[in-house]
């Protein structure tokens, strides 16, 4: 049983949980390949899940390939081209240890973020092949509603996909000193920026003011949307619902929302299916941060981890998850 709803909720807002509570903000695409258990360059945590509505840039390299090297110039440019645009590029580290991949963006001055694919999940779910020196690099463009819409890093193609891509926010005209926060939000990070737009409505600047309530009022009117969804969900859904009240709760500390969800979280804590899968995840997160300090070798370990979180919470959204991930890890090449 949880003993403490809002450490529970303190505990949970910055780890693997935080996937799940922000995916509710809009729904999943079932083309939508995620990232897998694993590590970023920049020691940030990142969901693809979040970024529908914009455009999102894979490249897999190989990282002894010189030919991968020497275009690296070529692939910061088009990084370059498409700066302010809701476009974000990733480079998938295919086999490569976090300090492998973090050694080569230093080397390279690659200007993506680089996830560190240890075991090949990634480079299995986007059907690229095994990167390797025979299979050098690949490309894939993911549109704004979640599925795959290229295969190059082309201008061209980029700028199809596009089309169909807009901001959320940073269109609306709010004022220019928000732009910190209002990328936060586009980018999926609704806790911190609202906890930090709290500041900007208090004083200061008048017309920075007057702005910062007006995007406080409308992002309060959509989490009273998430927690009228969440009260459908409690019976049907009990753990997207919890994920909903947590992320409202995290948000909103202090405010009527915020109360809100704690009191619906105290009685969230007494539905199984919702501890069992937050001790999946527990369990989950354990096996995610230990990856940031693994090496190819281990993969068999982290299979059987991941069958163990399967087998103890077998109904659980993430002992599924566990199971699938599994079973890709141990396929994978």
């Amino acid at each position: 049983m949880l003993r403490s709803t809002s450490r529970q909720v303190r505990s949970f807002v910055s780890a693997s949980i935080l996937a799940a509570m922000l995916a509710v903000a809009m729904p999943a695409s079932a083309d939508v390949k995620d990232f897998p258990p694993g590590s970023f360059s920049d020691g940030q945590r990142y969901s693809l899940e979040d970024m529908q509505g914009k455009v999102v840039v894979l490249f897999f390299y190989d990282q002894d390939c010189p030919k991968c090297r020497g275009l690296i110039p070529e692939r910061n440019k088009v990084v370059d081209q498409f700066a302010g645009k809701p476009v974000k590029f990733f480079a998938v580290a295919a086999g490569d240890t976090l300090i492998d991949a973090k050694s080569y963006v230093a080397a390279t001055r690659l200007k993506m973020t680089t996830f560190s694919d240890l075991f090949g999940v990634m480079q299995a779910r986007y059907g690229t092949g095994t990167i390797s020196l025979q299979n050098i690099y690949q490309f894939r463009v993911i549109g704004p509603k979640g599925n795959v819409v290229a295969n190059s890093m082309e201008p061209a193609d980029i700028e199809r996909a596009l089309s169909g891509a807009m901001w959320k926010f940073k269109d609306a005209g709010y004022d220019q000193r928000l732009m910190p926060i209002i990328d936060a939000l586009e980018w999926g990070q609704y806790v911190p920026a609202v906890r930090e737009l709290k500041k900007y409505t208090k004083g200061g600047n008048k017309a920075t003011m007057e702005s910062a309530n007006k995007l406080w009022d409308t992002l309060k009117t959509e989490a009273k949307g998430w927690m009228d969804e969440a009260t459908k969900n409690i019976e049907t859904d009990p753990v997207k619902a919890y994920d909903t009240y947590v992320k409202v709760s995290a948000a909103w500390v202090g405010e009527d929302l915020g109360k809100d969800a704690d009191t619906a979280l105290k009685s969230l804590a007494k539905n199984k299916a919702v501890n069992d899968e937050l001790a999946a995840r527990k369990m989950f997160e354990s096996m995610s941060v230990a990856s940031a300090r693994a090496q190819a070798t281990q993969k068999q370990a982290f299979v059987a981890q991941a069958q163990a979180i399967a087998k103890k919470y077998p109904e659980s959204p993430t002992g599924k998850k566990a199971e699938a991930l599994a079973t890709e890890m141990a396929s994978a090449k």
